[in-house]
């Protein structure tokens, strides 16, 4: 099996997801919910109520990969809790988010002309 990532988008599921669901009730949320095609060259990312544990899916030509991580620290994943917060992130993205980053923080963009 071979994946090359940079040609897949990964998406956010705000707020807490039930962990208990795999990947057929995980991609019915896709659909039904987050009004997205869960059979495109998409990895959809959700998160448990307690903020230990992500799970993603994605299609694979005829079955889904299922893919988790659960934190054994006392640390939890920062993690959107409105769409509006939520948004397409990239796979640096992800990385950062598994590494523990807050990657929804972003400071804002100034262009100063003068100094005050």
């Amino acid at each position: 099996m071979q994946l090359n990532i940079e040609e897949y988008d990964f998406y956010v599921r705000p707020g807490i997801t039930d962990m208990r669901k795999h990947a057929t009730g995980l991609s019915r949320i896709v659909q039904d919910q987050m009004g997205l095609m869960p059979f495109k060259k998409s990895v959809f990312l959700f998160c448990g109520r307690d903020h230990k544990r992500i799970a993603a899916i994605v299609w694979n030509n005829n079955g889904w990969l299922e893919i988790s991580k659960r934190l054994e620290c006392k640390s939890t994943f920062r993690w959107p809790e409105t769409e509006q917060e939520a948004m397409k992130v990239d796979f640096s993205g992800i990385l950062l988010l598994l590494r523990g980053v807050d990657v929804w923080r972003r400071l804002p963009v100034l262009s100063p002309r003068f100094v005050n």
